[in-house]
């Protein structure tokens, strides 16, 4: 077996637990191969030329425009080749057939773990709209706060086998479809079958031996009167977590040993035996009570027994893995998904509608506490005694286990159909909600003490957005070759975003939030403070260190300020529980017709009212010149507008990051015009304003192949990004402190959003296909690549250099080839995945850059059908087991790969599918 690792090829020796995977999957799929060639179907060819005739509905209100006839580029990809690709979460079936469509994977990043927002085209997720049917798809309840920020639509939530078609339309829309469709549109055709049954079981594990992932989902479809139907898609996924960690290599205290390493420290001093590690100097009774713990290394280990090494292995939870201290891969994901679609003809109308519903619940792993840091510190209760969370919490630290339960429906309901004059009219109604509703467990709240609970639910957000829409459109007979279709229509929409607050110990501030809550030590100054009080000299009151005239031993607990709330996340107090909501109108025209037997025009022009922002007005010109009856040129030029989400005005956020040392520190995002954010300079948001334009060609220089070439330019000014972090001193500390902020005793920095950049995104598109017939059967090859790139033209203070450059140095180059053949029962499928080379660069002196390699992932399948709608599929993805390259800064903690990694680093995966249909 090979091993592609950067640049670098090498063999790799398959090992004891991948050797029986890789074998019964390869088993498989020698036993769906056929001994003999055959020869493929007739109507197979006849399929492949159909595909260029694919009507498409975005990019174009003419209800018989053709992919191959559009202005703008349009990719159609069948849901029969939605389904062929091996996953159960649709946003990574997406990115492995779209080059200009990546996700990453990003472990240890709060809500973004769960719900992972893409970029088309090199932008943020709220910059590509989502439509369902053609209607606009709701957003995630989740603010991405990692890189420039980001708050898009949950496309996880809908299953692949109620897919029936997926329209990608790669270009700005916004004057055609309303703020967000900057980048470009997704549209999500949901399947109309009104009889028959399809039911797919398939299974998949990891190489690695972990992430085993078992999925079932079935689609009925069932008729309604004469012409009507309901067609109903369920599915249900139960994924098992992955872990690419190395042990946690940061040492405890000033000992020098990992924490794996302290496992196996002893040491015998005056015949007794002390184990684990050395964070501090502690003095024990003779019975084993601390009377004394001094903080620093003193040569000796903590523990009078082996509780650190007999409790390491659940410092993370009930997860087995051979680096249990910290967790860098796939959450744990429970999912089940239903989708119901409906139409029924009434006289010359037809009632539609559609409902989806999808639960989520996952669980990963925050950053590890080892001994020593602040949350584990020891404190003085008010009998005197020392309280210390490793002697009755968590002997060897503790790794906190975050779960984000998902819950997203929609609903759609209209009417359309043919009006007296030949207009045709669609009116619809929608409602949509997305809502996160955290937990997190194997935790505590520091400054409660012993009191603290171990488990806590810090709050929900939910994101609640209401359509109503008229659209209209006739054939207007004055065209010079055809009838010109004129389109308008009036839409009203309303956003709300909402945060719920946790339950109370999520975010208390309990007594060890403070030095000497109990007032052991007397000082000085307390006792000048006021002659009448009962403080006359400086002493202190510690049982057994009383001692008048002097102050408590240093180091002692009675000093120590632990942190607040859930540690890892603290929970949202009443005081950040709010809802913001916003209303906007929107009017629009959209015209396009034939100039001339070659010519083809479209302009739309749209004007929205926002009750936050005002009104704007926006256009799109588009065309296409047919040069010959094979080549076509095409191109378009227009303006877009997107207002700050609801989310971007009103998200606060405070979690746990980890510092240049391995440090846990508090990271705090607020609304820009919180006053946390008017520390360093915050003010209110404006929408973003874009201009682009497109230039393409299409060909058909031989039959069964087609090819497109598209330029795009993308210029956003005062494109919203998060701000860099700005570092809390003592100062805003007390301010944050002093304005209620949850944590602001452990807040070491502070980010917002901000419109402090103007960025020009360019790129080119190319797509080619070929299907041929050959007395080996039928076979068709696709590729298609995507090249772009981002420049900041302006930034202002709020970004620093590190931002900018990591921004502007992404992977530039994706592509995917696919190549399928068919002969009689057996299908096979092969597709290689290229990744360009990118860098990234450790902080603002751009001093240390280190470049990521290319990669290439290839996947092989093979498939056989059985008897009367019977197939069964045998598969690999990533044959190679390529992993990109291993970061070389910002890694601790046991991290490998960086998390904001798009080549995927999970290696090789197995699975095997059955499918079962009577249609």
């Amino acid at each position: 077996m090979y091993r592609v690792h950067g640049r670098r090829l090498r063999t790799r020796r398959l090992t004891r637990r991948e050797r029986p995977i890789l074998v019964a999957t390869l088993a498989a799929a020698i036993l769906v191969t056929p001994a003999s060639p055959a020869r493929a179907d007739e109507g197979t060819g006849e399929e492949a030329n159909r595909l260029v005739e694919v009507v498409v509905t975005v990019g174009t209100r003419v209800r018989t425009r053709t992919v191959a006839d559009t202005a703008v580029p349009v990719d159609v990809f069948r849901g029969d080749e939605v389904r062929r690709v091996n996953s159960s979460d649709l946003v990574d079936v997406l990115n492995t057939l779209i080059p200009s469509y990546g996700v990453r994977r990003e472990p240890i990043s709060d809500g973004a773990s769960f719900i992972r927002p893409a970029h088309l085209r090199g932008l943020d997720s709220h910059h590509t709209l989502v439509l369902v049917d053609g209607k606009r798809r709701h957003r995630a309840a989740l603010m991405r706060l990692g890189a420039f920020g980001a708050h898009g639509a949950d496309v996880g939530s809908l299953p692949a086998i109620a897919v029936d078609s997926v329209e990608v339309l790669r270009d700005g829309a916004a004057a055609q479809y309303g703020t967000d469709a900057i980048a470009g549109v997704l549209n999500f055709k949901l399947r109309t079958e009104s009889s028959g049954t399809e039911v797919r079981a398939k299974a998949a594990r990891f190489a690695a031996g972990d992430g085993t992932e078992a999925t079932i989902e079935a689609n009925v479809g069932l008729a309604v009167g004469a012409a009507g139907f309901v067609n109903i898609s369920v599915q249900r996924t139960d994924a098992e977590p992955t872990s690419r960690s190395e042990h946690y290599d940061i040492a405890i205290g000033e000992s020098g040993l990992t924490p794996h390493e302290a496992t196996r420290s002893t040491s015998v001093v005056d015949g007794v035996s002390y184990h684990g590690p050395d964070a501090f100097a502690y003095t024990y009774s003779p019975s084993g009570t601390i009377l004394q713990v001094l903080p620093g290394s003193d040569g000796i280990p903590d523990d009078p027994d082996t509780r650190f090494a007999d409790n390491f292995a659940g410092v993370g939870g009930k997860r087995d893995f051979a680096h249990p201290a910290q967790i860098w891969g796939r959450p744990a994901r429970e999912q089940y998904a239903v989708v119901v679609n409906a139409a029924l003809p009434v006289s010359s109308a037809e009632l539609y509608g559609f409902a989806t519903h999808a639960a989520k619940d996952q669980t990963g792993g925050f950053f590890y506490r080892r001994p020593g840091v602040s949350q584990l510190l020891p404190v003085r209760l008010a009998d005197g005694a020392i309280y210390d969370p490793r002697e009755h919490l968590y002997p060897s630290g503790f790794t906190p286990q975050f779960s984000g339960d998902v819950v997203d429906h929609a609903l759609q309901a209209g009417v359309r159909g043919l009006a007296a004059g030949g207009i045709t009219f669609d009116l619809s109604a929608s409602r949509g909600v997305d809502e996160i509703r955290y937990r997190i467990a194997n935790t505590m709240n520091p400054s409660m003490g012993p009191d603290t609970p171990t488990r806590f639910r810090p709050g929900n957000l939910v994101n609640g957005e209401t359509a109503f829409n008229a659209d209209f459109a006739l054939p207007w007979n004055t065209g010079p070759v055809a009838p010109i279709n004129v389109a308008f229509g009036l839409e009203y929409r309303r956003e709300a975003y909402r945060i719920e607050a946790g339950d109370p110990a999520s975010y208390e501030v309990g007594p060890f939030a403070r030095p000497d809550p109990f007032n052991f030590e007397v000082t000085q100054a307390e006792v000048d403070a006021s002659p009448d009080d009962e403080l006359t000299r400086t002493e202190c009151r510690i049982p057994g260190f009383e001692a008048v005239g002097s102050l408590c031993p240093t180091g002692d607990p009675v000093n120590n300020t632990v942190p607040i709330g859930s540690n890892g996340f603290p929970g949202y107090p009443p005081a950040f529980s709010s809802e913001l909501v916003r209303r906007s109108r929107a009017a629009y025209v959209d015209v396009e017709g034939d100039v001339t037997p070659r010519w083809l025009a479209n302009l739309a022009v749209r004007h929205e009212r926002f009750s936050d922002f005002g009104e704007v007005a926006i256009w799109k010109l588009a065309t296409r010149y047919r040069l010959t009856d094979d080549v076509n040129l095409r191109g378009s030029l227009g303006t877009g507008f997107r207002a700050p989400t609801p989310g971007q005005l009103a998200t606060t956020n405070v979690s746990t990051r980890i510092d240049p040392n391995g440090f846990p520190r508090a990271e705090g995002v607020f609304p820009p015009t919180h006053p946390a954010a008017g520390l360093f300079g915050g003010a209110p948001l404006q929408p973003e304003r874009s201009r682009s334009w497109t230039l393409g060609v299409t060909a058909s220089p031989f039959e069964r192949f087609t090819t497109t070439f598209d330029y795009y330019r993308i210029r956003l000014d005062g494109r919203i990004v998060l701000s860099s972090q700005f570092a809390v001193g003592p100062a805003e500390a007390a301010t944050l402190e002093t304005l209620g902020v949850p944590g602001a005793n452990d807040i070491a920095q502070v980010r917002f959003f901000t419109n402090d950049v103007n960025t020009e995104t360019s790129g080119v598109d190319l797509v080619a296909s070929w299907r041929f017939d050959s007395p080996l059967g039928h076979t068709s090859l696709q590729a298609a690549v995507n090249v772009n790139k981002t420049r900041i033209l302006d930034r202002g203070r709020f970004v620093d250099g590190e931002a900018q450059y990591d921004a502007e140095n992404g992977v530039r180059t994706r592509a995917v080839i696919t190549a399928n053949h068919l002969a009689g029962r057996f299908e096979w499928q092969l597709r290689a995945r290229y990744y360009g080379a990118y860098q990234n660069t450790l902080d603002s002196s751009l001093e240390t850059i280190q470049t990521f390699g290319r990669e290439v992932m290839v996947d092989f399948s093979a498939s056989r059908t059985w008897g009367r709608g019977g197939s069964i599929t045998a598969g690999v993805d990533n044959v190679l087991d390529n992993y990109p390259d291993p970061g070389e800064f910002e890694v601790c903690c046991g991290r490998i790969y960086r998390s904001d990694s798009i080549p995927p680093w999970q290696g090789r995966l197995l699975y095997l599918q059955a499918d079962w249909s009577t249609r």
